[in-house]
């Protein structure tokens, strides 16, 4: 009389098979650090036209303010200074994962601000309200990725990985 069921050592297979595929779908799954940078990357440039047209349309100086831990985006009228909280889109963000280095260059002079340490000062960036700007290029790094975003005289982002 033969009993019905598995052996133990088909038990062992399947699981075993299981177990790299759980593995092989959980490497696929973790995200690039070097595409998800460049996503936020991606971000700041669309934001910047967006805060470039607020701009035009308020008649209001807008400042990009950047540090290691996040960015925001800063309304200046005589000796007023409003952050855009109540903005879904110009809203105060975060860096994710924060960055260990953030540098500003000025295409045109080829001057360049860096920030390294968390406690240094804010970059800042002013928002273009003229149609045609000076180019200048966004460099963000974290432990893990690099990126580079140039903007053009029209204030258009370009995100070189």
């Amino acid at each position: 009389m033969r009993q019905r069921g598995f052996t133990l050592l088909e038990m062992v297979v399947v699981i075993t098979l299981i177990a790299i595929i759980a593995a092989a779908i959980s490497v696929s799954m973790q995200p690039d650090p070097g595409q998800a940078l460049a996503e936020q990357a991606k971000r700041v440039g669309l934001l910047m036209d967006i805060a470039a047209d607020e701009a035009r349309l308020q008649n209001v100086r807008i400042t990009w303010e950047a540090d290691l831990r996040g960015y925001r985006f800063v309304a200046r009228s005589g000796d007023r200074r409003e952050t855009f909280s109540g903005d879904d889109l110009l809203r105060e963000r975060t860096w994710s994962p924060p960055l260990k280095r953030l540098e500003i260059i000025d295409l045109g002079s080829g001057a360049a601000r860096t920030l390294i340490g968390s406690d240094a000062p804010p970059l800042s960036m002013p928002v273009a309200r003229e149609w045609v700007q000076p180019p200048w290029r966004l460099e963000l790094t974290t432990d893990r990725a690099s990126v580079t975003v140039d903007f053009d005289a029209k204030g258009h982002a370009t995100v070189v990985p």
